[in-house]
């Protein structure tokens, strides 16, 4: 464990200090406003209001490639643009499942389980939710009990 959490740590120390290299597509693509395959895009395009502003606002902003098409550029200086939303999404489905697995598990330990997967039993329901707002700990805590994963001995094999 110590070992996994010494990677880790490496690892995130070495993307927070290195400095942002350049993508490696920045060698194909030019500043829009300077590639003559998007003037011409730009000049065939119809002349309105929903065409002329975004056509202005890529020419100044950003870079094309070869075939005169605006691109964006993947560098580790913009990865909080994808990890901030991923991170929002993973939370909220761990919550989900982690909250239904909750109550199922719940409902199994009741008189009549296959009643309480019909009928919504409200206190369970709002303990279920409770756990699910401390998923990750609790799943990290099944994790290195056991609790989480099942034993070899428990899995069952097909006879073919």
């Amino acid at each position: 464990m110590r070992n996994l959490f010494a990677a880790l740590m490496v690892l995130f120390l070495w993307i927070g200090i290195l400095p942002a290299a350049p993508a490696i597509a920045d060698t194909h693509l030019i500043p829009c406003q300077e590639s003559a395959a998007f003037k011409e895009r730009m000049q065939n395009a119809p002349q309105n209001y929903y065409f002329d502003q975004p056509y202005k606002s890529y020419s100044s902003n950003l870079l094309c490639g070869a075939d005169g098409l605006p691109h964006l550029q993947l560098r580790f200086d913009r990865a909080i643009d994808v990890i901030i939303p991923f991170g929002i999404f993973f939370y909220v489905t761990g919550f989900i499942g982690w909250s239904g697995r909750s109550y199922l598990i719940g409902s199994k330990r009741s008189s009549k389980p296959e009643e309480l997967e019909i009928f919504v039993d409200i206190p369970l329901a709002i303990r279920s939710f409770t756990q699910g707002l401390l998923w990750p700990l609790l799943a990290f805590k099944e994790l290195t009990t056991g609790e989480l994963t099942a034993k070899k001995e428990e899995l069952s094999v097909s006879p073919r």
